[in-house]
């Protein structure tokens, strides 16, 4: 497998599978993916959902915390903060308003409507392993808030990602609008304060001001039980697949052959096919997958114990791909002198255990992969001495 960079799409996060080897026009299934498929949370119009689990212990202003909130807003956080349901317009940190929610991240504030038809629009997944694990929580696509009678599709698809062990929080986003209405609520907010909401820091000039951004990427590393410094890091999506706001495009060349996550391919020759993934209605990312084709299925093997082409197989045919599968050998009168459901085993010129006559014989394989496609190929195989 390696990586080809289509222009305009990032590599790297998707994966396209492993290089194959089959014979000519034996079915080979390749499937795309996305890294894991993230936990939906739906949550009414300036809500507040939770707790959730974090997965591991994560200290935040000296405080350690093993679950979490989600405002329907923009932030995360450490406390219910229930005196915040209702309040959508974003706030300047520190603020110790009962009416704005503390101990939290805003990432960024921004009054958002994720009721709407189409959620959950908030994903979150524990990834990674001990004791490098880290949390993503992703709104992606979600909805800007729009005043009744004013048409929008403005979206904003970011990450804030929990780092175990270095208590770092960082910042990936996609694409953040500005509020379209220039009346209503167009400031937004990135940053972080704590529990009484006395102290708290933000991105600079991201502190209630009206901004937009995209693919940009900002991390808050702890260096004292109430200080974070802050600063930029290179754009980088966490691989996490929200649900279906994703999609799939394979292609060989320009020839576009499928938008399923799978595809099968039965190709005559060594053949490179190329899978580009669209994340939440924008960010793409691309790999490719090299199906190297045998010039030819072996026409003959001796089945004579000498350890040199002793068994007929053909192949290809990836196990983890089948669902079902027969492979099977008959004679010039048709009848059956080998048949097996295992892709793996080959015919060693035995039937009933004993060795067949020298001859030709016709093999046909038959399967079905994981999306119910049905393949079928067939060929003729001599045995010698």
């Amino acid at each position: 497998m390696f990586a080809a960079l289509f222009p305009g799409v990032a590599n790297a996060q998707v994966d396209a599978g492993k290089d194959d080897t089959i014979n000519p026009g034996v079915p080979v299934t390749l499937t795309a993916t996305f890294g894991e498929i993230g936990n939906g949370i739906f949550i009414d119009d300036d809500a507040v959902e939770g707790p959730f689990p974090i997965g591991f212990s994560f200290s935040f202003f000296g405080n350690s915390y093993t679950r979490f909130y989600v405002g329907s807003n923009g932030w995360v956080g450490f406390s219910p903060n229930v005196n915040s349901s209702g309040t959508r317009q974003a706030f300047a940190v520190p603020s110790s308003s009962d009416l704005n929610p503390k101990n939290c991240i805003l990432g960024p504030w921004q009054d958002m409507l994720p009721k709407n038809a189409g959620g959950p629009y908030i994903f979150y997944l524990t990834t990674g392993n001990a004791p490098n694990r880290q949390l993503v929580v992703m709104w992606c696509q979600t909805p800007l808030f729009i005043p009744p009678g004013q048409q929008s599709d403005s979206v904003l698809t970011f990450q804030i990602i929990l780092h175990e062990g270095s208590n770092v929080i960082e910042n990936q986003i996609y694409h953040k609008p500005c509020c379209p209405d220039p009346t209503f609520n167009q400031q937004a907010t990135m940053g972080v304060q704590n529990e009484t909401g006395m102290v708290g820091y933000a991105v600079p000039g991201r502190n209630f001001t009206t901004w937009s951004a995209s693919q940009e990427g900002w991390t808050y590393t702890p260096t004292s039980v109430d200080s974070f410094q802050i600063a930029p890091v290179a754009y980088r999506l966490e691989p996490l697949t929200p649900g279906n706001k994703i999609s799939f495009r394979w292609y060989q060349g320009t020839d576009l052959l499928s938008q399923e996550a799978s595809l099968t391919v039965a190709p005559t020759e060594t053949t490179v096919y190329h899978v580009t993934v669209t994340l939440c209605s924008g960010q793409e990312y691309t790999d490719s997958v090299v199906v190297h084709v045998i010039p030819y299925i072996p026409n003959a093997f001796s089945p004579n114990g000498d350890g040199h082409n002793d068994v007929f197989r053909i192949k290809g045919v990836q196990p983890e791909n089948i669902t079902k599968f027969n492979f099977m050998v008959y004679n010039r009168w048709g009848e059956t002198v080998f048949s097996t459901s295992d892709i793996l085993q080959g015919w060693d010129g035995t039937c009933r255990g004993s060795l067949c006559p020298v001859g030709v014989y016709t093999w046909v394989i038959y399967y079905e992969d994981s999306n119910k496609t049905k393949v079928s190929n067939k060929g003729i195989v001599t045995l010698v001495k």
